[in-house]
């Protein structure tokens, strides 16, 4: 086996684009970097990186790097995750970014957690363990008081200030200041929706990631402490995965924190289904 590693998206796609497309939802992250870094490659705060395990002529798993988000892997043989990790740590070094965190599916992401430790000789832990859902056959529930909205430049600084409390509630890392032109050129896309209750007044919003041509993911979802349990979440979130159905994607995906029963159990309402442990694990 060997690793490889690129800053080029096409060399890196060449290569593991077949790996990437055989587990469509579970790769969903590593496959919407491969498209966001050919249409934008200053999408990030830093260039990406990427990395490929090559076995016998086939790839047998894939990372990538896009500042300020963890380190992305996909499931790889255990033997290399010591390789794959210096490089990573290499790459780090090269752009004077700490690299704190990894993002996977679990036992990847551990399997990298447990290289670091042997490594710095110090302790990993669990940021957030995370469910990946899909959805193909979406299920309306009860409609509350209200309407969607589709969010737009203009709600900038609202929709920034929302993601921030998302950010500190969750756990979920999503990069502080350097969200906010990743948030504007989410609005200036049309990929933010909110629930208004009254008209005016934002009670929901829910995202997605750039759609890709078999699905799209769905995330963040977020609605204030004081306004929830009034089915804002859950109604906002079956009309943005009906959206992006009815425009031609197979399924929709999202991620949940895996210890939040209410979340999970709302998601499940409207027609997804936990597929996959993932975890964001931090070094150190």
């Amino acid at each position: 086996m060997r690793l490889r590693a690129s800053l080029d998206v096409e060399e890196f796609s060449a290569a593991a684009q077949g790996f990437l497309d055989a587990a469509p939802a579970s790769r969903n992250l590593l496959r919407g970097v491969v498209a966001v870094a050919r249409r934008d490659p200053g999408a990030w705060a830093a260039p990406p990186g990427f990395w490929w395990i090559e076995d016998g002529g086939a790839v047998a798993g894939c990372a990538a790097w896009t500042p300020p988000f963890p380190l992305l892997v996909s499931t790889f043989p255990a033997e290399l995750a010591g390789e794959l990790l210096a490089a990573a740590e290499e790459r780090a070094r090269a752009i004077g970014r700490p690299l704190g965190h990894v993002f996977g599916p679990r036992a990847a992401a551990e399997c990298l957690a447990e290289a670091w430790a042997r490594g710095r000789g110090g302790a990993w832990s669990v940021q957030m363990a995370e469910l990946l859902h899909e959805c193909d056959a979406p299920v309306a529930p009860p409609a509350p008081p209200g309407a969607v909205r589709q969010a737009g430049v203009d709600d900038l600084d609202h929709w920034h200030a929302w993601a921030m409390a998302f950010e500190a509630e969750s756990g979920a890392l999503a990069g502080g200041d350097e969200m906010r032109p990743i948030v504007e050129r989410a609005l200036r896309e049309g990929r933010g929706f909110y629930w208004e209750d009254p008209p005016g007044t934002p009670v929901c919003m829910v995202g997605h990631a750039p759609p890709l041509p078999d699905l799209a993911r769905v995330g963040p979802v977020y609605t204030p402490p004081a306004l929830r349990g009034r089915g804002y979440a859950r109604r906002l979130t079956y009309e943005v995965t009906r959206r992006l159905l009815d425009r031609g994607r197979d399924r929709c995906v999202l991620y949940t924190d895996a210890a939040n029963p209410v979340s999970n159990s709302i998601y499940r309402q409207v027609g997804y289904r936990p597929i996959e442990e993932h975890a964001v694990l931090r070094f150190g």
